[in-house]
Protein backbone atom coordinates (compact mmCIF):
# COMPACT_ATOMS: atom_id res chain seq x y z
CA UNK A 1 0.00 0.00 0.00
CA UNK A 2 2.84 2.37 0.87
CA UNK A 3 4.50 1.71 -2.51
CA UNK A 4 1.18 2.39 -4.26
CA UNK A 5 0.84 5.79 -2.52
CA UNK A 6 4.42 6.71 -3.44
CA UNK A 7 3.71 5.78 -7.07
CA UNK A 8 0.53 7.89 -7.12
CA UNK A 9 2.37 10.86 -5.60
CA UNK A 10 5.20 10.49 -8.12
CA UNK A 11 2.82 10.35 -11.09
CA UNK A 12 0.82 13.30 -9.74
CA UNK A 13 4.02 15.30 -9.29
CA UNK A 14 5.10 14.48 -12.84
CA UNK A 15 1.72 15.56 -14.24
CA UNK A 16 1.86 18.82 -12.26
CA UNK A 17 5.41 19.46 -13.49
CA UNK A 18 4.44 18.82 -17.13
CA UNK A 19 1.42 21.14 -16.86
CA UNK A 20 3.54 23.83 -15.16
CA UNK A 21 6.13 23.67 -17.94
CA UNK A 22 3.37 23.85 -20.57
CA UNK A 23 1.72 26.79 -18.81
CA UNK A 24 5.06 28.64 -18.77
CA UNK A 25 5.44 28.30 -22.55
CA UNK A 26 4.02 31.09 -24.72
CA UNK A 27 0.60 30.21 -26.14
CA UNK A 28 1.41 31.75 -29.54
CA UNK A 29 4.00 30.53 -32.01
CA UNK A 30 4.80 31.99 -35.41
CA UNK A 31 6.82 31.10 -38.45
CA UNK A 32 7.65 33.08 -41.58
CA UNK A 33 9.19 31.75 -44.77
CA UNK A 34 9.96 33.62 -48.01
CA UNK A 35 10.55 32.00 -51.38
CA UNK A 36 10.98 33.18 -54.95
CA UNK A 37 8.65 31.19 -57.20
CA UNK A 38 9.17 30.91 -60.94
CA UNK A 39 5.61 31.90 -61.82
CA UNK A 40 3.89 35.25 -62.37
CA UNK A 41 2.12 36.76 -59.38
CA UNK A 42 -1.37 36.26 -60.86
CA UNK A 43 -0.76 32.49 -61.21
CA UNK A 44 0.57 32.23 -57.64
CA UNK A 45 -2.38 34.24 -56.30
CA UNK A 46 -4.97 32.24 -58.24
CA UNK A 47 -3.40 28.93 -57.20
CA UNK A 48 -3.51 29.88 -53.51
CA UNK A 49 -7.08 31.10 -53.91
CA UNK A 50 -8.22 28.00 -55.85
CA UNK A 51 -9.27 26.32 -52.60
CA UNK A 52 -11.21 23.44 -54.18
CA UNK A 53 -8.18 22.17 -56.14
CA UNK A 54 -5.68 22.27 -53.27
CA UNK A 55 -6.07 18.55 -52.43
CA UNK A 56 -4.75 17.88 -55.98
CA UNK A 57 -1.32 19.33 -55.15
CA UNK A 58 -1.05 19.49 -51.33
CA UNK A 59 -0.05 16.05 -50.10
CA UNK A 60 -1.17 16.71 -46.50
CA UNK A 61 -4.78 17.53 -47.49
CA UNK A 62 -7.31 14.72 -47.92
CA UNK A 63 -10.38 16.87 -48.66
CA UNK A 64 -11.78 20.38 -48.60
CA UNK A 65 -15.45 21.13 -47.92
CA UNK A 66 -17.14 24.52 -48.34
CA UNK A 67 -18.89 25.88 -45.28
CA UNK A 68 -21.35 28.66 -44.51
CA UNK A 69 -20.55 32.32 -45.10
CA UNK A 70 -17.53 31.69 -47.32
CA UNK A 71 -15.67 29.46 -44.85
CA UNK A 72 -14.14 26.12 -45.78
CA UNK A 73 -12.75 23.15 -43.88
CA UNK A 74 -9.63 21.23 -44.77
CA UNK A 75 -9.37 17.65 -43.59
CA UNK A 76 -5.77 16.52 -43.36
CA UNK A 77 -4.48 13.06 -44.14
CA UNK A 78 -4.26 12.48 -40.35
CA UNK A 79 -7.93 13.42 -39.84
CA UNK A 80 -7.47 16.90 -38.38
CA UNK A 81 -10.16 19.39 -39.48
CA UNK A 82 -9.14 23.03 -39.90
CA UNK A 83 -11.80 25.63 -40.66
CA UNK A 84 -10.69 28.79 -42.47
CA UNK A 85 -12.26 32.20 -42.86
CA UNK A 86 -10.96 34.81 -45.30
CA UNK A 87 -10.15 38.17 -43.71
CA UNK A 88 -8.37 39.89 -46.60
CA UNK A 89 -7.82 39.26 -50.29
CA UNK A 90 -5.93 41.62 -52.60
CA UNK A 91 -3.61 40.98 -55.55
CA UNK A 92 -0.63 41.23 -53.18
CA UNK A 93 -2.08 39.70 -49.99
CA UNK A 94 -4.32 36.90 -48.79
CA UNK A 95 -5.07 36.63 -45.07
CA UNK A 96 -7.07 33.97 -43.23
CA UNK A 97 -8.12 33.01 -39.72
CA UNK A 98 -8.31 29.34 -38.79
CA UNK A 99 -9.50 27.00 -36.06
CA UNK A 100 -8.35 23.40 -35.69
CA UNK A 101 -10.21 20.40 -34.31
CA UNK A 102 -7.03 19.83 -32.27
CA UNK A 103 -7.63 22.89 -30.10
CA UNK A 104 -5.54 25.66 -31.60
CA UNK A 105 -6.47 28.79 -33.54
CA UNK A 106 -4.48 31.21 -35.62
CA UNK A 107 -3.94 33.31 -38.66
CA UNK A 108 -2.20 32.77 -41.97
CA UNK A 109 -1.00 35.42 -44.37
CA UNK A 110 0.59 35.36 -47.82
CA UNK A 111 2.30 38.49 -49.17
CA UNK A 112 3.16 38.52 -52.86
CA UNK A 113 5.54 40.74 -54.84
CA UNK A 114 6.90 40.55 -58.37
CA UNK A 115 10.61 39.72 -58.69
CA UNK A 116 12.95 41.31 -61.25
CA UNK A 117 12.70 38.15 -63.38
CA UNK A 118 8.88 38.22 -63.51
CA UNK A 119 8.44 35.54 -60.87
CA UNK A 120 6.86 35.99 -57.47
CA UNK A 121 8.44 36.57 -54.10
CA UNK A 122 6.02 34.99 -51.64
CA UNK A 123 6.21 35.42 -47.88
CA UNK A 124 3.97 33.17 -45.79
CA UNK A 125 3.45 33.85 -42.10
CA UNK A 126 1.51 31.54 -39.84
CA UNK A 127 0.69 32.25 -36.20
CA UNK A 128 -0.94 29.59 -34.05
CA UNK A 129 -2.23 29.95 -30.50
CA UNK A 130 -2.57 26.87 -28.31
CA UNK A 131 -4.42 27.56 -25.05
CA UNK A 132 -3.82 24.14 -23.47
CA UNK A 133 -0.53 23.74 -21.54
CA UNK A 134 -0.23 20.13 -22.70
CA UNK A 135 -1.02 21.22 -26.27
CA UNK A 136 1.78 23.79 -26.09
CA UNK A 137 4.28 21.07 -25.22
CA UNK A 138 2.98 18.74 -27.93
CA UNK A 139 3.03 21.50 -30.55
CA UNK A 140 6.70 22.17 -29.80
CA UNK A 141 7.51 18.48 -30.05
CA UNK A 142 5.56 17.74 -33.25
CA UNK A 143 5.00 20.98 -35.16
CA UNK A 144 7.46 23.49 -36.58
CA UNK A 145 5.62 26.46 -38.16
CA UNK A 146 8.54 27.34 -40.43
CA UNK A 147 8.96 23.75 -41.64
CA UNK A 148 5.21 23.58 -42.30
CA UNK A 149 5.27 26.87 -44.26
CA UNK A 150 8.35 25.69 -46.17
CA UNK A 151 6.68 22.42 -47.17
CA UNK A 152 3.59 24.36 -48.30
CA UNK A 153 5.76 26.69 -50.40
CA UNK A 154 7.61 23.74 -51.97
CA UNK A 155 4.32 22.22 -53.12
CA UNK A 156 2.91 25.60 -54.18
CA UNK A 157 6.08 26.31 -56.16
CA UNK A 158 5.77 23.01 -58.03
CA UNK A 159 2.07 23.60 -58.77
CA UNK A 160 2.54 27.20 -59.94
CA UNK A 161 5.47 26.16 -62.18
CA UNK A 162 3.20 23.48 -63.73
CA UNK A 163 0.40 26.00 -64.24
CA UNK A 164 2.84 28.49 -65.81
CA UNK A 165 4.00 25.84 -68.28
CA UNK A 166 0.40 24.91 -69.08
CA UNK A 167 -0.36 28.58 -69.80
CA UNK A 168 2.67 28.87 -72.09
CA UNK A 169 1.61 25.74 -74.00
CA UNK A 170 -1.80 27.18 -74.84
Amino acid sequence: MKLFLVAILAVTGLVVLILAVGAALPAMRAGTVTRDLQAPMEIVHSTIWDIARQPDWRTSIAAIAPGPDGTWTETTQSGERITFRLTEVHPTRIALLFESSRGYTGQWQADLATTETGGTRLTVTEQATTPSPLGRILSRLFFDPEAFAGAYLDELGAETARRSLDREDT
